[in-house]
């Protein structure tokens, strides 16, 4: 969800790298989720260049058969068949539990992020990137649980290509693609990050190391600040900083940033984790300052607020009725609502909708250049 950032000799970078865990008594569900600087609707990725984030019944009726000859005529009676009871098939979304669905979701991502490294490369359109992720999620059995971020060099998170955009992937630039799917409300959030630099293979290690790490502490009776910690000093070991103000978060039904956080410093007051939670693990490196700052003009992203008021504007009428409709749940890009009502409709609804309190802004979070 961010805009391109041209990368200049002095331009800092950001790397992140992302998990969804699902814990269980017995059995944990890992979805890898983001890496590069915090999120989503949410923030997650890290804002100077950054690398990678690193879940009837029938009854037959026969009647009695009846056999002649000439002679006279001979009746057999014939048993009735036996009732056979057909099972109801029911679809795996109405029979799994949470921890299947995440999985499911979890799958779905995964080949998402097949596809889109064999697409991300030098020259690549990040409209056309976008695109291409969201649809094959569609196909395979999915639902979009945010829009496909794109977010390249200082931008951290939250870059989703608007209508019309004409980004393309250049040479020297790091790219953090950031996923969300979900099955039935339940949230796979991962990410990648890829370098088309020379120097960028640390930056992207810090945040890769540092998100197995934590995915290996998460489990019943941690307390966050622990993985905190362990974030911290990973990155740090790099010679890079983490971003502070982007987190790990929880993972609820229909609810993609729950209350409980995993922070990527120390420091932090501890929360204790419980079995049957899931947390999408999202750590950042940086090569610049470590905090992050929203660019408000580079805003793609937003989410309906629970309230509504009476709107004059016939366009934002129009628009708030197909974000009613179809994301009502979960962040929505200008893009989506830029198909059903053009796009200048589109731009005056979601700026009169914003004015209102109607949606939720998630500006482009990026670092220092």
């Amino acid at each position: 969800m961010s805009k391109y950032s041209k990368n200049t000799p002095t331009e800092k970078k950001t790397t992140s790298s992302k998990k969804a865990t699902a814990k269980n008594t017995t059995a944990s569900s890992k979805t890898t989720k983001k890496s590069a600087a915090g999120k989503k609707p949410a923030a997650k990725k890290s804002t100077t260049k950054s690398a990678t984030k690193k879940t009837v019944s029938k009854k037959a009726a026969t009647k009695p058969a009846t056999k002649t000859t000439a002679k006279k005529t001979v009746t057999k009676k014939v048993a009735p068949k036996k009732v056979v009871k057909k099972k109801k098939v029911v679809g795996k979304s109405e029979v799994d539990g949470p921890l299947e669905k995440y999985l499911q979701a979890g799958e779905i991502s995964i080949k998402v992020k097949d596809l889109l490294r064999k697409k991300v490369k030098v020259g690549a359109s990040v409209l056309e990137l976008c695109e291409a992720g969201e649809a094959k999620i569609a196909e395979l059995g999915g639902k979009w649980a945010f829009p496909l971020n794109v977010s390249i060099n200082n931008i951290a998170a939250h870059y989703s290509a608007p209508p019309e955009d004409d980004l393309v992937i250049k040479t020297g630039d790091i790219v953090k693609i950031d996923c969300g799917v979900h099955i039935d409300g339940y949230i796979a959030d991962t990410a990648f990050t890829v370098s088309f630099g020379t120097d960028h293979g640390d930056l992207i290690k810090a945040s890769e190391e540092a998100t197995k790490a934590a995915i290996d502490m998460i489990r019943p009776g941690i307390f966050t600040d622990r993985i905190g910690e362990e974030i911290e000093s990973i990155i740090r070991s790099y010679d890079y900083r983490p971003i502070r103000d982007l987190n790990g978060h929880q993972l609820e039904q229909n609810l993609l940033h729950g209350p409980v956080t995993i922070p990527n410093v120390s420091g932090t007051k501890g929360i204790k984790l419980e079995e049957g939670q899931a947390f999408a693990i999202e750590t950042f490196a940086s090569s610049g300052t470590g905090s992050i700052h929203p660019d408000e003009g580079r805003c793609f992203i937003f989410h309906l607020v629970p309230f509504q008021i009476g709107l004059r504007l016939d366009a934002s009428r129009k628009a708030r009725k197909v974000i009613l409709a179809k994301y009502q749940d979960f962040p929505f890009t200008t893009r989506w609502i830029a198909k059903e009502i053009t796009f200048p409709t589109t731009k005056v609804a979601l700026r009169d909708l914003s004015n209102k309190g109607q949606i939720k802004r998630y500006p482009a979070l990026c670092d220092v250049k």
